[in-house]
């Protein structure tokens, strides 16, 4: 195994696991809080990005495979039911983020007693806890990029791999500081709010993938019959 195949997979295995940490800190958050009460949205709607990252490594990963025309029409067709059924499943969790936002303002609103219920349900955010969670996800992220950048420094030239990145950077830091910038009381609502975020740049992401996925089936479709009548 050369140095750069093992920076590779450093990489890619480093990304599978800032996807597992980030799924993780849901229940995390919720055994420090004490309870299933606490939303803890924040580091798992992380993964919505960061799912769409480990999934261009994979195809990053199958490029140097053999039958490149063949695996290129199949990826066209797995990306473009993956990304159908991924914008299914965000805008299902953006209206769940909303909905919950909502309620939880309706409830700091309604005083007394809507205020007293929220402040027993949700008041109890363990935002230290979940700061240092999303503090190992950054760093994790960064060390992905750092074995990226090993492996070939034309990765750091590929716009949309660099764009997803930054998106996911972006998203993380967005999500801490809604975290740590509010009273305590409050961290649950901005909690939300930063994973609603982060969904909504990944709907955006999804949108362009499914559509730049329907182009290259287009595209493997005209060029099949073609190279039959050649």
């Amino acid at each position: 195994m050369g140095a750069r195949t093992l920076f590779f997979v450093l990489a890619a295995l480093t990304i599978v696991l800032v996807v597992g940490v980030e799924l993780a800190t849901l229940t995390f958050v919720r055994n420090v809080a004490g309870g299933e009460s606490v939303p803890g949205l924040g580091g798992p709607y992380l993964a919505l990005l960061d799912g769409i990252l480990l999934y261009l490594v994979v195809l990053m990963s199958i490029q140097h495979l053999p039958f490149k025309a063949l695996t290129a029409r199949v990826s066209s067709v797995v990306t473009l039911v993956l990304s159908f059924v991924g914008l299914f499943v965000t805008i299902g969790l953006i209206v769940f983020a909303f909905s919950l936002i909502l309620l939880m303002l309706g409830l700091l609103m309604a005083a007394p007693f809507g205020t007293l219920a929220y402040l027993a349900v949700y008041a109890d955010f363990p935002r230290s806890e979940a700061i240092a969670a999303l503090t190992l996800v950054m760093l994790l992220k960064l060390f992905f990029l750092v074995m990226l950048a090993l492996t070939d420094l034309g990765y750091l030239k590929n716009k949309g791999l660099m764009f997803l990145v930054g998106l996911s950077l972006l998203a993380t830091w967005i999500t801490s500081l809604l975290i740590a910038w509010p009273p305590p009381f409050l961290s649950s609502i901005t909690d939300a709010v930063g994973a609603l975020i982060t969904a909504i740049l990944a709907l955006v992401m999804l949108v362009l993938i499914f559509v730049m996925s329907i182009v290259g089936v287009v595209r493997a479709l005209r060029v099949r019959p073609a190279a039959r009548q050649v």
